[in-house]
Parts: C-alpha cells; structure tokens; sequence
C-alpha cells in the first residue's frame, strides 16, 4: 500500500501521454499542426480553444493558480470556432515552467477535463487585414481631454445602478438630458423635452472644439451610456431625420474596440481611447453603421502596420491575435436635433426615402447584407448547432418511394437528408461556407450532391425533381414577388405527379419549443430597429413571441460554455418575414399548377405539402374555365 501513489502517478502520466499523443495525430491529419516534443516558446492547447468557450482570462487565472510568472505570456491566439488555442512565450525557458506545472490540469469555470498541452514550432496566426480607410467624415481627436479633466467628467457622469428615473438597458445603463434618445426608434420626441438639460461641465468641449476647426455651435441633446466590461451596442445608425449632419461622442475610461460597417461590406475596426472625442459628418454620420461587440476582452487592434501591397508600401489595420481586457467605460454622445425630412445625398440607410414598397433591388440588397453574407460567417458554427432534422421532416422523408431524385433547396449543412442510399439526394444552396459543410456531412451517402444554386434563379431544367424540399428559405425573402417566385421555381423544377414539403416560421410561437418559459420581453429590446439596406426594421429578442412580420432576428456566435456569460464574438442580423395563418397557402395557391396535399402547423412553422399536376390535367382545367 506504501507504494500506490507513485503507481496511481505513473497510470496518470501514462494516461495524458496517451492523450497527447492522440491529439497530436488529430492536429496534424485535420488542421496540419505538427508538435513537437522539442521546448520551445510555442505551446498548443489541444482540447480547448474558442468553440469551447476559452478565453485569455482563463489561462491567466490557471497561471496564478499554479504560480507561473503571467508576465512571461507573450501571446495568446484563439482561432475562431475552433477547439485549439495557441500560447507564446517570451522564451523557452518560461514555457517549460508553465508547461511542467499546468499540463494535465482542469481549467476553472465551466470548461471542463484536464487541458492537454504540447510544443509546437509554428503557431496559427490568425489575424485579419483591414484593407480600408477609416470612413470619410470621421474624426478621431485624440487625448481632447486632460486626465484631470477626464477624471473631473467621469466623476459628474458616473453612477454604480442606474436610479429610477434613468434607463436600464440589456447590455448598459443609460441616461439623457434634452431629450431623451427613443432606441427603439433612434430618435427623439421633439415635442416633449427634459427638464434636465446638459450639464455646465460639458461647455468646454464647444470651445476646445473652435481650437480644432470645428464651428459647430452647442447641442440640445446628449445621451450617456455606461459599458461594464463585456457589454456592448449593437451595430446601427443614428436616423438621419431628426438629428443634424454631426454627431459627437466622448469617451473615458477603457478603450474599445468600435466596428464600422458599410452596406457594401466593408468593415473597418477603429480603436477609440480614453479621452478621445469622435466627430461624425458626412458619410460616417449617414452612410455607415457603428456599434459595439458585447465582450470581456478587446482584439488588439495594429493600426500602423506596413504591407506591400500590388508593389506598394501601404499602411493598414491588422486585427491581431491578441487581446486586452475591458475596463468600465462611459459614452457621452451629443446631438443637434431638427425638424423636417432628412435632405442628405445618403439614400441607403435614410428614413426619408420612400419606402412604401421595397423594389426589387432594395430586396435584392437587403437579402445580400443580412442573408448570405451573414450566413457566409456563421456557416461554421451554425454547422456545430443544426444536427438532424425536424421529426415531421424525417417522417417525410421515410416515405419516398425508392429511385426517386430529392432536390433540397437551401439544404444548409444537409441536416435534413436521410440515410438512405435508395434515393439520389441533392443539396442545392447557395452559401458556400454551408455547401462545404454540407459535403463534408453528405460523404456517407453514395447516392448525394451538392451544387450551389440561388432558388430564384437555379439554372436547372423543368420537372428535375420528383420530390423537393423548402425548408426554413422562403421567409429570407423580403417582398412578396421575391416570395411568389421562390414557389413558381419549386413547381418548375418539380416533376408532374411530385411532391414537395415548403416551411416557413410563423409569426405565432404559441404553441412552439422556441418560446423560453422563463423569459419575459424586455420591453426597452422589444421595439428596438436598425437601419438596414434602406429599410428601418425592429430587431427580434430571441426566445419571446415576434410582434412584426418583417424583422432582423440575432445570430450570436456563442459558443458552448458560454450560455452564462456574456462574452459573444459577434452579433449577426438576418432577416426574416415570418408569416401569418394562410399566408403560405395563399403563395402556393397563386402558382399555377401547384395543388396543396396537406397544410399544418409544426413547432412554430407553417407546412405545406403540394403536388404538381400534370399538364394533362391542367389544360382539361383550363378548358373547364374557357367553356363556362
């Protein structure tokens, strides 16, 4: 008995070299990552990274833990969606000592197992190059306040809860003097100002301002915002109507990270430090949309790195590896409001513009910006969260008849096909990021393919499918005849006698799983919009029942381990028209040729099964209708 520690030590040791040496076959064959069992500064985390919900702060609580110098941790790279993680050292000498006192050992928080580690030579870096300028009409002035000043600012605006009579958002505290700013609707009540006005303290920034160049008068409103670490705002643009053409905003304590993104895609980072005042005209005031990622610990973001780009020195941004930690931060943003429809050159993201119907290109745009290319970025971990299909699905699916040819438009990660080599399968869609994934999860099935296709415009011949599937596609399309046509292609590309299953979700989740039993509508998010492809649209709050049709419904890119916490890589807006009683048998019905089976509602969804009818049948109708 005196000698069972020792053994119990060595089947230990046995057990995590075992462990290690799978993971290493694993890196190498799926990510090409070769360990070494040479020290070095490098060391790979092999069984946890961001996909498991790891984070910086939790190797430096695991580094104090055990007594390892955090200074001497140079680096640490997480690889989006993936279970590894990288650490660099500042020399070899302190790798080893991190990697002798903490391989084996459980991480705290909620990640749980020992956490493998091992050497390696090379890390995955895996930065992103920012190839664009910061957005016209943006300024950033720099250390505009003295740190006495600063401090003298955040001493008047600070407060440890927010009181009553001042806001308390999901993601901040809130307070407004003038008017107070509406966000469900990003604007103000031009007819029912505050009493409180804003504070004396604030007239030193008008002056300041005349020393930079900018003569802009004093505003009437401002808007205070308080950050805690790992609380953000989400991406937006201040309605252009009811404000002027400048927008102001101050920061002290933390620095943050603030994204812009512009309708076209581009998406620039700009680091906003303490004391540093923003000023926003012309295109970034009207024509950009900013926001706040809702996270713990900032990327570090190089903004003077020198590349060589097309035979040329060119300085651009670099979103590192690497991350900093948030402290509490407090926004004062102040605004010029006015009266009148907005006059801006500006169309895109303006409320002015006539907007009763959305034509087809707007359609077009807003599908683009907040349909394929979200679904581009969250291919991966929408993958790692869709895993079989819905029970009325797979009931559908048992009961095809063998030889027949199944065409899956918007098939996604190919979750709804079934294990069944009787039945030529092919997945049809059209986000490439979800094709591979699809592949990938397909390759059992010998009778299978993937093509990448758009639903309104497939490039397929007529009556190619004897039986198709819809599912969850027809409410990503933004006006009626987008909609109307989606089902004109399914009858087209359907056999006579076929059969097709068309889902979409309903505005009515009464009766779904998708409703949470404990969660009550938060009603500051309830009404919450964001300007989008021109259109003003309210953003859903997940979970609770939907109060308009057209809306943008979150993707959070959380991970698991992190249902508690509010560390969310990004926030992704698509859009949906979910629909009414009737509306989905309404579409098929205005299809010629198209005659419905069965209509039914299913976990928060309308279903519709239909047929299309051979020609034969469909010219005796005709006939019918001429001779009455």
């Amino acid at each position: 008995m005196f000698y069972m520690p020792n053994v119990f030590r060595r089947m230990n040791k046995d057990k995590l070299s075992s462990k290690s040496l799978r993971y290493a076959a694993r890196l190498r064959e799926s990510r090409g990552i070769c360990c070494t069992e040479i020290p070095g500064p490098n060391i790979i985390i092999c069984n946890a990274g961001q996909a498991v919900g790891l984070t910086k702060e939790h190797m430096i609580e695991q580094m104090v833990a055990y007594g390892v110098d955090v200074s001497t941790l140079k680096k640490f790279v997480s690889v989006k969606g993936e279970c590894f993680a990288f650490l660099v050292f500042n020399s070899t000498e302190a790798a080893e000592v991190f990697f002798k006192k903490v391989n084996g050992r459980r991480l705290s928080g909620d990640i749980g197992g020992e956490i493998v580690y091992q050497y390696v030579e090379e890390i995955v870096d895996d930065e992103y190059i920012c190839l664009y300028d910061i957005p016209k009409g943006l300024h950033l002035l720099k250390e505009f306040l003295t740190k006495e000043e600063e401090h003298q600012f955040y001493s008047h605006f600070d407060w440890m809860e927010a009181p009553k009579k001042d806001k308390k958002l999901k993601n901040r505290l809130v307070k407004h003097f003038g008017y107070e700013f509406r966000y469900g609707t990003n604007d103000v009540d031009l007819d029912n100002p505050l009493e409180t006005k804003i504070p004396d303290v604030c007239n030193v920034l008008w002056e300041r301002l005349r020393e930079h160049g900018f003569d802009l008068g004093i505003p009437d409103q401002l808007t205070v915002n308080k950050y805690l670490p790992g609380q953000g705002i989400p991406s937006h643009v201040d309605k252009h109507s009811p404000f002027g053409d400048t927008i102001l905003s101050l920061s002290l304590g933390s620095s943050v990270v603030m994204d812009w993104k512009h309708h076209t895609g581009k998406y620039v980072p700009v680091v906003v430090p303490s004391r540093c005042l923003l000023v926003m005209q012309g295109e970034a005031r009207y024509d950009w949309q900013h926001g706040i990622n809702t996270r713990k610990w900032d990327p570090v973001v190089d903004e003077n790195r020198v590349m060589t780009i097309n035979g040329e020195e060119k300085r651009v941004r670099v979103v590192t590896s690497d991350s900093v930690p948030r402290q509490t931060r407090i926004s004062l943003t102040f605004r010029w409001t006015r009266r009148g429809p907005c006059e801006c050159i500006y169309k895109t993201l303006c409320d002015a513009t006539d907007k009763k119907e959305i034509t087809e290109e707007l359609a077009a745009n807003l599908e683009e910006l907040h349909v394929h290319k979200v679904y581009e970025q969250i291919a991966s971990h929408f993958n790692m969260t869709r895993h079989k299909a819905w029970p009325k699905i797979a009931h559908f699916m048992k009961r095809l008849d063998p030889g027949s040819i199944l065409l899956d438009l918007g098939a996604g990660n190919g979750k709804n096909f079934a294990n069944n080599n009787d039945i030529f399968q092919i997945a049809g869609e059209r986000c490439s990021g979800l094709l591979k994934e699809c592949k990938e999860n397909m390759k059992s099935l010998k009778l299978s393919n993937c093509i990448r296709l758009d639903l309104l415009n497939p490039c397929l011949i007529d009556n190619c499918a004897d039986v198709i599937l819809c599912i969850a596609v027809i409410h990503h399309f933004s006006s009626l005849g987008r909609r109307q046509q989606a089902v004109s292609t399914i009858c087209r590309l359907l056999a006579p006698g076929g059969v097709a299953l068309i889902t979409a979700w309903a505005k009515d989740q009464s009766d779904s799983h998708y409703l949470h039993k404990h969660r009550e509508q938060n009603p500051m998010d309830e009404i919450r919009s964001i300007g989008a492809s021109g259109l003003t649209l309210p953003v859903h709050e997940n979970r609770t029942q939907f109060k308009h049709n057209d809306i943008l419904v979150p993707w959070k890119m959380r991970y698991a381990g992190e249902k508690n916490s509010n560390d969310i890589e990004s926030v992704f807006y698509r859009f949906y028209h979910v629909f009414e009683e009737d509306e989905l048998d309404d579409l098929c019905k205005d299809v010629p040729g198209i005659k419905i089976l069965n209509s039914f509602k299913e976990d928060g969804n309308w279903c519709v099964i239909i047929t299309k009818e051979s020609d034969k049948r469909k010219s005796d109708k005709s006939r019918k209708k001429t001779s009455k």
